[in-house]
């Protein structure tokens, strides 16, 4: 008979707490260098991340309202179909009987493995990381170089972010893969018979986290094209860490299949990319005529490339 036991540390009884010690270390390890870097002069072109401390003149991005309407509207429509989703979805939690008649071996063997997972800790360590990314713009405020366009660096991080909700959403709703730890035993029954119980693939966690640490990255490097190497490298080595961290978290947590989280890392990442790459201004070269843009259609998105020879 199926109990509703409590919740177990599969052996290792400080991981979370070690776990979540370890986590906000490097998060105030990562502020502190950040603040470091960022220490601002009074002349506008000195940066103290950039080669012989010489800042490039000039902002990357373009924005506007005519180029900016479809970047708003297509965002909204995901947004919306991510908000829509859930309502939608007619898949119902399993039942304790049903519960009786799950097999791990339907599971594909790398994510298998990952079934006895289960952490409380772990899981909440994560919620906590997924919400202090949110914080993440004030790095913008606190350089001389990005606060002047502000506004427009939030505008295009509220399209990343409502961008990756709504797909993240809007997958987990179509696809209902069952969770990791619906499978084991030994988490609370309460969880495994959640309506959420089956809203697996893929992370939103890691998606999200992903999304606003390569984002970040993407805008400091774009507005410091000069940047020192070991800058650029510690910048892009942190930002892939906070993804990964808390794609591992979910899974130890039993919350997410391995596959799960590589999903969501690699969507979160791209987009954390892709938008302000298509919002950058165009210099003159070989690809100085390429246009991207994204607009909504009849029969859904529609993507628009012309390249002017």
């Amino acid at each position: 008979m199926l109990k509703d036991n409590p919740a177990p540390t599969n052996g290792f009884p400080s991981l979370g707490v070690m776990t979540t010690k370890r986590s906000l270390s490097i998060a105030a390890i990562i502020l502190f260098i950040f603040n470091s870097v960022y220490a601002q002069e009074s002349t506008s072109n000195y940066c103290s991340i950039c080669k012989d401390h010489t800042h490039s003149e000039g902002a990357p991005y373009r924005l506007d309202f005519k180029h900016e309407v479809p970047f708003i509207l297509s965002s909204g429509l995901i947004l919306g179909a991510g908000i829509l989703a859930p309502a939608l979805n007619n898949t119902q939690p399993f039942t304790v009987e049903e519960l009786a008649t799950l097999n791990v071996n339907s599971i594909n063997a790398f994510d298998r493995r990952s079934v006895n997972n289960y952490s409380p800790v772990d899981a909440k360590t994560s919620d906590y990381i997924r919400t202090g990314v949110t914080i993440l713009p004030i790095l913008l405020l606190s350089e001389h170089h990005t606060k002047e366009d502000i506004t427009a660096l939030l505008t295009m991080g509220v399209e990343v972010m409502t961008i990756t909700y709504g797909v993240t959403s809007t997958v987990k709703n179509l696809v209902n893969r069952t969770r990791p730890n619906v499978y084991n035993a030994l988490a609370p029954l309460e969880e495994r018979t959640s309506a959420r119980s089956r809203r697996s693939f893929f992370s939103g966690h890691t998606s999200h986290t992903a999304a606003a640490a390569f984002y970040m990255a993407k805008v400091i490097s774009d507005y410091h094209p000069n940047m020192n190497k070991g800058t650029k490298v510690a910048l892009w080595a942190v930002s892939g860490y906070i993804p990964a961290l808390t794609g591992y978290l979910r899974v130890k947590s039993g919350k997410h299949f391995p596959t799960d989280v590589m999903a969501g890392y690699a969507f979160g990442a791209f987009t954390g990319w892709l938008i302000p790459h298509l919002h950058k201004v165009k210099k003159e070269g070989p690809l100085s005529k390429l246009d991207v843009q994204v607009y909504p259609g009849v029969n859904g998105m529609q993507f628009s490339l012309k390249l002017g020879l």
